[in-house]
């Protein structure tokens, strides 16, 4: 059974890795991501791609209307120095914005969420 996956931060180092499993599993695959560290070019060929930021009501929305059986979540803001210099931002991301597209997956009846710290 092919399953409709989206994998938020699919255009970095390990998400579009997580992408290249999924997409050789055979499932759909669409890619969030806001490119503010990742790259274009990282999505792999046959997954769709959204350039979003996980704190956008787009971002949301994406989730809520793509009929998703499953939310992959690798988007984050990951530098260390920033989280120090500007922890407010820092929970804005990783916080808020993953409490955003849980907002989109109740909405979209999303059944399953994974989370990567």
């Amino acid at each position: 059974m092919t399953r409709n996956i989206l994998v938020t931060g699919g255009a970095g180092f390990i998400g579009s890795h997580v992408v290249e499993a999924y997409l050789a599993a055979g499932d759909d695959v669409t890619v969030l991501d806001d490119l503010s560290t990742g790259k274009r070019e990282h999505v792999p060929p046959g997954a769709k791609f959204v350039q979003a930021d996980v704190r956008s009501p787009a971002a949301r929305e994406v989730v809520a209307k793509g009929g998703f059986t499953l939310l992959n979540h690798h988007a984050a803001q990951m530098d260390v120095r920033r989280s120090v210099a500007d922890p407010l931002f820092d929970a804005e991301v990783n916080v808020l914005g993953f409490l955003n597209l849980l907002e989109g997956a109740r909405l979209g009846d999303v059944q399953r969420v994974v989370f990567a710290s």
